[in-house]
């Protein structure tokens, strides 16, 4: 029989090294609404989940051009899995600035790893599982995708080099 402890799983802080914007490749600056904001006056953690998203989409659109246009896109990219962090909150009005990058490629999926910025401190860590479908289930990325996310991999720093 199961314990409610050995049900539940959560995730540990990513790496201090996750704080850092340079370690994204890919960097943008937005205008937090004023509707972003919840009553007690600081940006909605919804609304930075959706910052987030806005940032894999950017990133997903570099690797897999035709996966928004229904008409011509050969295969499709779901989420399966998605953990965001919020390490600090954010007051509106506010400029954010969202970093993404890939964390990880596999056969069928890659981890799309995004932060989100406010005056240089890092407020949100988000790590997506992205798996590319066809009709029948996943499917292999093209090679073509494959070489674009590792253009756009995280930029780790190698100490003792």
């Amino acid at each position: 029989m199961s314990t409610l402890e050995s049900l539940v799983a959560t995730t540990a802080r990513p790496h201090v090294e996750r704080y850092r914007s340079e370690l994204y490749p890919i960097s943008n600056s937005c205008t937090a609404r004023y509707a972003d904001m919840d009553p007690n006056a600081h940006l909605n953690n919804l609304a930075l989940e959706s910052l987030h998203e806005d940032a894999r989409a950017v990133l997903t659109r570099q690797a897999f051009p035709d996966t928004h246009d229904p008409a011509g896109r050969k295969q499709r990219l779901v989420t399966s899995q998605s953990v965001v962090h919020f390490l600090a909150e954010a007051y509106w009005p506010a400029t954010i600035d969202t970093c993404v990058g890939v964390g990880r490629i596999g056969r069928t999926s890659f981890v799309v790893s995004s932060a989100l910025f406010h005056a240089g401190n890092c407020i949100s860590l988000c790590d997506a599982v992205m798996v590319a479908v066809g009709k029948d289930g996943p499917v292999s990325m093209p090679a073509v995708a494959r070489r674009t996310l590792e253009n756009l991999r995280l930029r780790v720093r190698v100490v003792g080099s």
